[in-house]
């Protein structure tokens, strides 16, 4: 038992490190005051953007939501297609904390008319 012991000790060692811890919103449709229950994210605002830039959308992510002191190494953003599968969306985003009102802030850029229901997932350490 006490070998046993020790080479669990060791393998543990050994072992990778564990993954980042990961929040996965459910579907949310890119329209203003859609809310997901999973996370409490709401689609603050949906702006266009002038001259055929696309659209400017505003997620609002309850700061409770996430882990105390956890810091977002990544964020992927799905769409779901008509078939129902998930595509990684590769877009520009911006991260901003409103800690004044206890909400982190999730800026997508897409493009016009951009309708797809999007998935979002933070990972932290």
């Amino acid at each position: 038992m006490k070998k046993l012991l020790s080479a669990l000790g060791l393998l543990s060692l050994l072992a990778p490190p564990l993954l980042a811890a990961e929040l996965q919103t459910e579907w949310i449709a890119p329209t203003e005051g859609a809310t997901e229950s999973a996370v409490g994210a709401r689609i603050k605002s949906v702006e266009e953007l002038p001259d055929d830039g696309g659209q400017r959308i505003t997620i609002e992510i309850p700061r409770e939501s996430m882990a105390e002191g956890s810091d977002i190494q990544e964020i992927v953003v799905t769409a779901q297609q008509p078939d129902k599968t998930e595509t990684p969306l590769s877009i520009r985003h911006e991260w901003v904390a409103d800690y004044e009102r206890d909400y982190y802030g999730l800026v997508l850029y897409l493009g016009k008319n951009e309708q797809l229901p999007l998935r979002i997932y933070l990972k932290s350490e």
